[in-house]
């Protein structure tokens, strides 16, 4: 592909999932950078959503790495940046992920990897390494596992991220023993179906930000990314463990949004974002 038609397809698939005056939730593809550095003028997801939403000002409070697909913030300015940012550190979010492992590997079954897992984090070049001092604390849950219904030699995790690490999920996987199909930068296999390479121009590694959830005084809004053209071989199974880690009790919570009703949430007010 050219570059015009590269940026025609991204523009195509960025699919704004929930917008206010404030914010949008919106499906970032792989392939396709968070944002580009001051001297870097390729197009990006904050570019392509700034014209989209007419936000001069808009910013990224969180980021996915390039090969990730999935849902991102993206705050209208710098002000509702900031209180995005310090929801964050109130630990007021939470992101839920689906990533494609090995079903079987030196540590044996990828059940094995059920719970919560806790390493240091330190950032070495390109890359994210478990180091045993000098790193961040760094936190995420296993919630379930299930085989893949497209490659029998794979399996689907759904993974909690408890804290936000440079590629922490992809670096603790691979210290794991089960490092992501696909992500050669960590000693991943090589993804078996070919139909990877749906996705813009890059697309070898699985793994989406499927939900977030953002807890508020006034309401807890929870984003769910529906089926998708970039999503395969995720077991049912999977899919229901994951509406069940979204349910949030109390009177507050809200049913959780789906691009599929994009277009009615994109007029609400941004009191109920």
């Amino acid at each position: 592909m050219n570059h015009a038609q590269v940026l025609t397809e991204f523009i195509a698939l960025i699919t704004i999932v929930a917008q206010s005056s404030r914010e949008a939730v919106v499906y970032k593809p792989a392939g396709l950078s968070s944002e580009r550095g001051p001297t870097d003028r390729g197009e990006s997801l904050i570019t392509l959503v700034r014209a989209q939403c007419d936000w001069s000002d808009g910013q990224l409070p969180h980021r996915l790495d390039r090969p990730t697909r999935g849902l991102m913030m993206v705050s209208a300015d710098r002000a509702q940046a900031a209180l995005h940012a310090e929801e964050i550190r109130e630990g007021r979010w939470t992101k839920w992920y689906f990533a494609r492992i090995p079903l079987e590997s030196f540590e044996g079954h990828a059940s094995a990897l059920l719970g919560e897992h806790k390493a240091y984090l330190k950032r070495v070049g390109r890359f994210a390494r478990v180091v045993r001092s000098g790193g961040e604390a760094s936190r995420l849950t296993v919630l379930a596992v299930e085989a893949s219904t497209d490659c029998a030699e794979d399996a689907h995790a759904l993974i909690r991220l408890d804290t936000g690490r440079f590629h922490q999920i992809r670096a603790m996987c691979a210290a794991l023993g089960f490092p992501l199909v696909g992500d050669e930068d960590y000693g991943g296999p090589q993804w078996r179906d070919q139909r990877a390479a749906r996705s813009v121009d890059f697309a070898m590694m699985d793994l989406e930000a499927v939900a977030l959830r953002v807890e508020r005084e006034s309401a807890t809004d929870i984003h769910r990314l529906t089926a998708h053209r970039d999503r395969v071989g995720v077991h049912p199974a999977l899919e229901a463990a994951l509406d069940a880690a979204m349910l949030v009790s109390g009177p507050n919570a809200r049913r959780p949004n789906s691009s599929q009703d994009a277009s009615r949430r994109a007029s609400q007010d941004s009191s109920q974002a």
